[in-house]
């Protein structure tokens, strides 16, 4: 098993990710299970080709039809043949540098919405455009973008994870002062500008202090993810349940 840590790469296929893979099985649900870890092959609606699984079009190197069958492992191996050129479409009309995590965020959209929709879509003008952070988080919030509201839950979630998987660090702040904290995910890794600058090691080193001292116990912090974690109650978030009186 790899460690989190560990991310396999494609030298031919960059803008394919492990974690862009797992964004995309997370919220694909494969198509038709008959029982016992098997999948039948099937027609999409106007569609005259079969698909299996995850929507591929072929096996490995067989074409489908109405008797193909297919296990777990096979249906997963021809989505991951399946995505490394449709990657390389992606990667096509992004015209900005990425970081594994955008890559991964970007690729789970477009495999949402598909490429005809990807390269005319307003994220992807955003994103080329160097827009602000605030300008890309109200287009992909499905609290803010309402137009996500209407795909379902599973579907707000996606959009929500995608968001939370681009804004994230492709690297962790290295901490230099040994401090007793009991959460998976420190505050100190949390800024996307670190650079490794003399002033900001600096600051780390005084945050870090400050906390041994303010919160030996790290409840503050666990208090701090467990609010940051939480869905949204403004920006176009659904209202907060009324409270039985």
């Amino acid at each position: 098993m790899k460690s989190p840590k560990e991310e396999t790469s494609w030298e031919d296929y960059p803008f394919l990710t492990q974690k862009g893979i797992e964004l995309i099985k997370r919220y694909t649900v494969p198509r038709t299970n008959i029982g016992m870890g098997r999948f039948a092959a099937y027609k999409d609606y106007g569609e005259s080709h079969w698909r299996i699984g995850y929507g591929s079009k072929q096996l490995g190197k067989r074409c489908l039809n109405l008797m193909s069958r297919a296990t777990q492992a096979q249906i997963e191996a021809q989505l991951l043949e399946d995505l490394k050129p449709f990657s390389e479409l992606v990667g096509a009309y992004v015209l900005v540098p990425m970081n594994r995590n955008k890559k991964a965020a970007i690729l789970s959209f477009a495999h949402s919405i598909g490429i005809p929709s990807f390269k005319e879509c307003r994220l992807l003008e955003l994103i080329n455009g160097h827009a602000s952070k605030n300008a890309i988080i109200k287009e992909w919030s499905p609290w803010i973008n309402r137009l996500w509201m209407s795909g379902g839950e599973m579907f707000v979630e996606r959009r929500r994870v995608e968001l939370d998987c681009y804004l994230a660090a492709d690297k962790e702040i290295p901490t230099f002062m040994p401090h007793k904290c009991s959460v998976k995910q420190c505050l100190l890794n949390i800024p996307e500008t670190f650079t490794g600058a003399p002033n900001q090691i600096k600051a780390i080193e005084y945050l870090e202090r400050k906390f041994l001292d303010f919160d030996p116990s790290g409840e503050v912090l666990r208090r701090f993810f467990r609010y940051w974690n939480e869905k949204p109650s403004g920006l176009g978030s659904p209202p907060r349940p009324e409270r039985s009186v």
